[in-house]
């Protein structure tokens, strides 16, 4: 805390109403491993009574009394610094796991929470990743402890979790056959897989030579995208699975459209927006158009009710009309 104050790198969710350091709500910052730096010293390794006492304080004081917004990036760090101290001192007992899958329900929500802020205050990418971290910490710890005849009663919870972050890995459903019969028939795990078959039947563009120039279609039938968005609603979809399958929304919404793009044929009316918009689950009209004309996709705003004009072809190309090559941003 000194050599915080000294160098003038103290968050504020740790200062005052004077703006002073507040020493009952400093939290032992993260601090990378780099060349150079000293591995701490026995008297400043905290013991997991100590580290879980911090979590609690994070998530039962901070996250209660502050918008997640201003809190989040304090926790992020401080959760990565609580991490840390488990690894160097290698414990992988049932604690770290209660630990690990607290965070990693942190990292689910404010996926889902603050999905639609500016990138310079929330990195979804490295927010994922650090949950991927997190979950392939708790796979292995999972695997250990069931060595040592030990289960955890959150297994199947998480083992969908990680089904969900890795949706296009076809191997993940042969690996969590592999498991304890009350795993892979859990309804979570039984839900999660569904979706993973659902991501399976597209035909995506792969990173392998023979798929280079084949035509991308993302959940590109009509079944898959309307069932994907049926099953997120689906009572046995629980909130943070919703929250962890919402990242994969702008990827099965770019699908559809272009789906739509090719199979209705052109129509002097068009098709209503609001109807898209339904189909699609955006949160406003004012979203689905901005996407729809992201990927170049015609509209006609004139009526009460917009209209989206598919099926309309390239006046030479005579190729449908849908800027959808590069990664949705």
């Amino acid at each position: 805390m000194i050599e915080r104050e000294i160098q003038n790198n103290v968050d504020r969710m740790a200062m005052d109403e004077n703006d002073n350091l507040n020493r009952s709500k400093a939290v032992k910052a993260y601090r990378r491993s780099a060349a150079g730096n000293y591995q701490p010293l026995s008297a400043d390794v905290r013991s997991p009574e100590a580290l879980i006492s911090t979590l609690d304080y994070m998530v039962e004081v901070v996250m209660s009394t502050c918008p997640l917004e201003k809190c989040h990036a304090f926790i992020r760090d401080r959760t990565r610094s609580i991490l840390q101290y488990f690894t160097l001192q290698n414990i992988r007992d049932v604690t770290a796991v209660k630990v690990y899958e607290r965070i990693a329900r942190f990292h689910i929500l404010c996926l889902h929470e603050m999905c639609g802020l500016d990138e310079s205050k929330f990195s979804e990418q490295q927010e994922a990743e650090q949950l991927r971290k997190v979950l392939l910490s708790l796979m292995e710890f999972y695997e250990d402890l069931r060595g040592q005849g030990i289960e955890t009663p959150n297994e199947a919870e998480f083992r969908a979790y990680d089904i969900i972050t890795h949706i296009r890995d076809k191997d993940v459903a042969r690996q969590i056959y592999s498991q304890s019969a009350h795993i892979f028939k859990h309804p979570h795990v039984k839900q999660a897989l569904k979706f993973h078959a659902m991501a399976q039947q597209n035909d995506e563009i792969e990173e392998t030579s023979s798929r280079c120039n084949k035509e991308e279609k993302a959940f590109g039938s009509q079944n898959n995208y309307a069932s994907f968005f049926k099953l997120v609603a689906d009572p046995h979809t629980s909130f943070l699975m919703a929250c962890l399958l919402e990242t994969h929304s702008p990827e099965v919404r770019k699908g559809a459209l272009k789906s739509m793009s090719v199979g209705y044929m052109a129509r002097t009316a068009g098709v209503e927006a609001e109807y898209v918009r339904k189909v699609l689950c955006y949160d406003s009209l004012g979203q689905c158009l901005k996407e729809a004309k992201h990927y170049g996709i015609r509209m006609d705003i004139s009526s009460k009710e917009p209209t989206l004009l598919f099926g309309l072809k390239h006046y030479e190309s005579r190729a449908r009309v849908f800027l959808g090559k590069d990664d949705y941003s």
